[in-house]
């Protein structure tokens, strides 16, 4: 299926599978970036996304050898650990949220950036390319990688679909949980997995300092189009893949990172549709509310020409 897909696209061969694997990856993580943001735990995931660094250096550093399965495994666990040790810190009640979530990321990025650079100077000639999971490289893609993000991928969807009411109450009636005979933490413990699976797939192509942008991003595009959490998933999964469709088309035409890139496009979608949304946009409820307050006091009759009535800033 990946093969006929790559080969479908009027594209060099290695731009086609740079193009399926970034608009895959776009899809899946703006798709499952709503439980995040929604919840409130944007920066959360930004944790969780520097964590995966620690993560990767030492799955090297233990197997010796660059082997992407192994080294997202290790991405994978450091994550969780991060997410862990978050919640671990704010239930304490020695930090507040937003202190346990800087206090783990600057640990966890300072800690991944010490080992990389360990790595590097150790002379281990297969630690060449370790460094791209900070910024993201999408040029070394293959088919493996694509088949992986859709295995994965096709899996945390069906978790959404499955507990979709159960993922919603937690974002908007965290109390129905509760009613419906599931364990609070079960719940939460499921959005945050769907959280760090999302980038742990990303972080290779997007890089784990702007991985979160890719969650944050489209979701807010799609947020300003929809109402429904039911549209509002898939819509984002949507922005998400052009995003990256798009970007990791331009960022290989251009030869510049295809992370920042791929940022750029998803953030400039946001920006639009926060602008320009038929119903919620920023324009559409101006031009609903009417001319300015101070407008229509200057504009009555007996205190000011209608004609020439500017708004007083």
């Amino acid at each position: 299926m990946i093969s006929w897909l790559v080969d479908a696209l009027p594209l060099p061969y290695p731009d086609a599978v740079v193009v399926v694997g970034a608009a895959l990856l776009g899809f899946v993580a703006g798709a499952l970036g709503p439980f995040a943001v929604l919840r409130q735990r944007a920066m959360f995931g930004d944790a969780m996304s520097h964590a995966t660094l620690p993560g990767v250096a030492i799955a090297f550093l233990l197997t010796g050898a660059k082997v992407p399965e192994v080294l997202l495994l290790g991405a994978a666990l450091s994550a969780g650990l991060a997410a862990l040790a978050m919640i671990g810190l704010n239930r304490s009640g020695k930090l507040s949220p937003d202190a346990s979530i800087g206090v783990v990321l600057s640990i966890s990025l300072t800690l991944g950036i010490v080992l990389l650079t360990h790595i590097a100077g150790s002379g281990n000639s297969q630690q060449a390319g370790l460094n791209t999971y900070l910024l993201g490289q999408a040029a070394g893609m293959v088919e493996r990688d694509i088949e992986l993000t859709l295995l994965l991928g096709v899996l945390a969807f069906a978790c959404v679909v499955t507990f979709f009411r159960l993922l919603r109450s937690s974002i908007f009636d965290p109390g129905f949980s509760a009613v419906a005979g599931a364990r609070t933490w079960a719940v939460d413990a499921a959005a945050t997995g769907l959280l760090a699976l999302a980038i742990v797939l990303g972080v290779r192509t997007v890089g784990a300092i702007l991985m979160v942008a890719l969650l944050v991003a489209p979701c807010v595009a799609a947020r300003q189009l929809t109402t429904r959490l039911a549209t509002l998933v898939p819509l984002a999964g949507v922005i998400g893949a052009v995003a990256g469709g798009i970007g990791g088309l331009a960022s290989g035409r251009a030869e510049l990172p295809a992370g920042p890139v791929i940022v750029l496009l998803a953030t400039a979608f946001a920006i639009a549709c926060v602008l320009f949304a038929p119903r919620r946009g920023v324009l559409a409820r101006r031009w609903r509310s009417g001319p300015h307050p101070l407008v229509r006091e200057k504009a009555r009759p007996g205190t000011a020409d209608h004609s020439r009535a500017e708004p007083v800033s």
